[in-house]
């Protein structure tokens, strides 16, 4: 379960509809991730790296990390302006965290939580981890220890904070369903916020189900730069900065992740994440790891406005073929090399 740039394989839906019905408010999924019109192959990602991809008009849309796909927002959002996605799937570029509907797991602020979130304000979950303002962070959240020193977490006066948690599988999958009742797959997003010209951010990650009773390792699903199933922390990915790309069709894509828009920068899933299998007692824990980091805050989101709708297989023709076809564009994505 790995992840090196961030990017997807999948169809998900991004969004939230408001329905008023007399005094209650319903928020359902109602905007798309392609593939259509898309192809999935790989592809060299920001590193140079072959890796598994989706492209739209020649154009990596989304990558794959191991178990987990990742779209870039800001190039959906350009690929739908020049019409290739169609604008029925919605708005790709909305803001983090609106209306209280998503959850926080990681943030720069202080003094934020997660208490009356999702549709109608319902649901409470543990605090989000503060990050500091340094080169780099570690966190752990949904297992009331964000420090994963097996303490309680404290404050500066040395006294336990209430974090509010631990997180359980059930409670992820209520929030998720109360979107969509066919909503059992969560859906993450970042919004990252570097200076300058240094706006690639390298991360690992991995999501984690455990038995709260023996401390058992259920499940897990990594995000780190090696597809191999294996979660290894040291092997981080690249959530490339700067962009330049030529589609087939001759449209230019260029920009900038990481730059604190307040709006999406990468969205991810693993399409095997289904906690509907999972006992609902379960504990739902990630844990993140952001280096080069250059200044403000990084944000992480879990959210149910971002639903799946289908996982398109992938086919594996060769590269070069694609490449003397035509049917890939001429892209650039983010500092070419690995952190060393």
């Amino acid at each position: 379960m790995k992840m090196s740039t961030l990017v997807n394989k999948s169809i998900i839906a991004v969004g939230c509809c408001l329905i008023f019905s007399s005094s209650v408010l319903a928020v359902e999924v109602d905007i798309f991730l392609p593939p259509e019109p898309g192809i999935y192959f790989p592809v060299p990602d920001a590193t140079g790296e072959l890796r598994n991809a989706l492209l739209i008009d020649g154009v990596p849309a989304a990558y794959q990390y191991d178990d987990f796909w990742s779209y870039s927002a800001p190039i959906l959002d350009q690929m739908q302006e020049y019409g290739f996605i169609p604008e029925s799937y919605g708005e790709y570029l909305f803001s983090s965290g609106s209306g209280g509907l998503d959850v926080i797991l990681y943030t720069g602020g202080g003094g934020l939580d997660n208490q009356g979130v999702g549709p109608s304000d319902a649901f409470d979950f543990e605090d989000p981890v503060v990050n500091k303002n340094d080169s780099s962070f570690d966190g752990w959240w949904g297992q009331n220890d964000q420090d994963n020193d097996g303490a309680p977490d404290l404050a500066p006066n040395n006294k336990p904070i209430d974090l509010h948690g631990p997180v359980t599988v059930g409670n992820v999958l209520s929030y998720l369903q109360a979107f969509d009742p066919a909503n059992d797959i969560p859906v993450f997003y970042l919004d990252l916020n570097q200076v300058g010209h240094e706006s690639d951010v390298y991360l690992s990650g991995q999501v984690m189900i455990v038995d709260p009773d023996t401390d058992a390792l259920i499940e897990s699903w990594a995000l780190d730069a090696t597809t191999d199933g294996i979660f290894n922390e040291a092997d981080q990915a690249l959530a490339f900065g700067e962009y330049i790309a030529t589609g087939m069709s001759g449209s230019e894509y260029e920009g900038e992740h990481n730059i604190g828009s307040g709006k999406p920068d990468f969205i991810a899933f693993s399409p095997t994440m289904t906690l509907s299998a999972y006992n609902s007692d379960y504990l739902f824990v990630t844990e993140f790891h952001f280096d080069g980091l250059t200044n403000g805050f990084e944000e992480m989101f879990l959210t149910g406005r971002i639903g799946i709708n289908g996982i398109t297989p992938i086919p594996e023709p060769s590269t070069m073929i694609l490449l003397g076809s035509g049917l890939i564009g001429l892209a650039w994505f983010g500092r070419k090399g690995k952190k060393g």
